[in-house]
């Protein structure tokens, strides 16, 4: 089993955005075929404006890709998405040696873009994991933000923006843990999802997110797959007590998201971990590892490419 992972520079919408949106269109008609409803373009635009006004000019961009496609826009702007298979992940934020984010994306390997995209979209620097063109699993912005999302372990589904387009828009916008807990109060999210802010100060928050009631956003550094209203999984509890129980030094951690007691190889169930990212705010580096090697990724010096990944069979 191998995931082919690139590495793509795009500092304004264009030729990789246009390309995704069109390979992307058989898999988001088959998705957006399941909901009850498909919002209009006009609806779309209206929402985004409401709720991610600095984003409204990047939208009208990618909507004018995706041509007379409701769906394709919808996706595009990251509103009322349809259900999908969860991922797992652990997220970890340290402050020694330096303010640092460690966190696991756990899932199959064939439902992933794998896509390392550093953007330059309305003037602000941005480097991640992409996932559905516009959106992000995880990232770093130029402002010393780091930013990553895991599955909140509770099937419910509402009105709201996809969690990849909300943490798209935090790094857009944030330049603070205090400014993202603004936007993670205010923007509503479809689905449940939990998510880890630090900033290059070193400070953090936790964020459970649902679309069935308010925010709960607090000072915090770990997270996995449950939510304080919800008995979690054995699985889930187990990863959040290690994590929380990590020495507060990334250095030491790291070997423990690669290659210890949080990474997965459950892939018949689809949550092997596919890749452990390391986000460091302050320097605005990323380096994603792999059992087998690493590559590092910073918003001043990019590296273009392509680098193929074998998980055990």
């Amino acid at each position: 089993m191998e995931k082919l992972f690139r590495a793509v520079d795009e500092p304004v919408p264009g030729d990789f955005s246009r390309l995704w949106v069109d390979e992307s269109r058989g898999f988001v008609a088959n998705w957006y075929a399941k909901a009850d409803h498909i919002p209009d373009p006009e609806e779309c635009r209206r929402r985004v404006g409401a709720h991610m006004p600095e984003m409204l000019g990047l939208f009208d961009t990618l909507a004018g890709f995706a041509g007379d496609d409701p769906a394709m826009i919808a996706a595009l702007a990251g509103i009322d998405p349809p259900p999908l298979i969860p991922a797992g992940c652990t997220v970890r934020a340290f402050t020694q040696p330096r303010p640092t984010m460690l966190r696991n994306y756990d899932f199959h390997p064939d439902a992933t873009a794998a896509i390392i995209l550093r953007t330059g979209w309305c003037g602000r620097g941005v480097l991640g994991m992409s996932e559905g063109v516009s959106g992000l699993l995880d990232g770093v912005n130029d402002a010393g933000v780091t930013v990553a999302l895991t599955f909140g372990g509770r099937h419910v589904y509402g009105s709201g923006f996809s969690i990849v387009q909300i943490i798209r828009y935090l790094l857009q916008v944030a330049d603070d843990v205090d400014d993202a807990e603004e936007v993670l109060h205010r923007v509503p999210c479809a689905w449940a999802h939990n998510v880890i802010v630090q900033d290059k100060s070193g400070k953090s928050l936790r964020a459970e997110l649902a679309p069935d009631r308010a925010p709960l956003v607090g000072a915090g550094n770990a997270v996995a797959n449950h939510q304080a209203d919800v008995a979690p999984r054995p699985d889930s509890a187990r990863r959040l007590d290690t994590a929380c129980t990590l020495v507060d030094d990334a250095e030491t951690a790291r070997a423990v998201f690669v290659e210890g007691l949080l990474r997965k190889q459950d892939f018949d169930d689809w949550l092997g971990t596919l890749y452990t990212a390391e986000y460091v705010p302050g320097e605005g580096k990323a380096t994603f590892h792999w059992r087998n090697g690493s590559w590092d990724q910073s918003l001043t010096q990019f590296d273009p490419g392509e680098r193929r990944v074998v998980y055990p069979a």
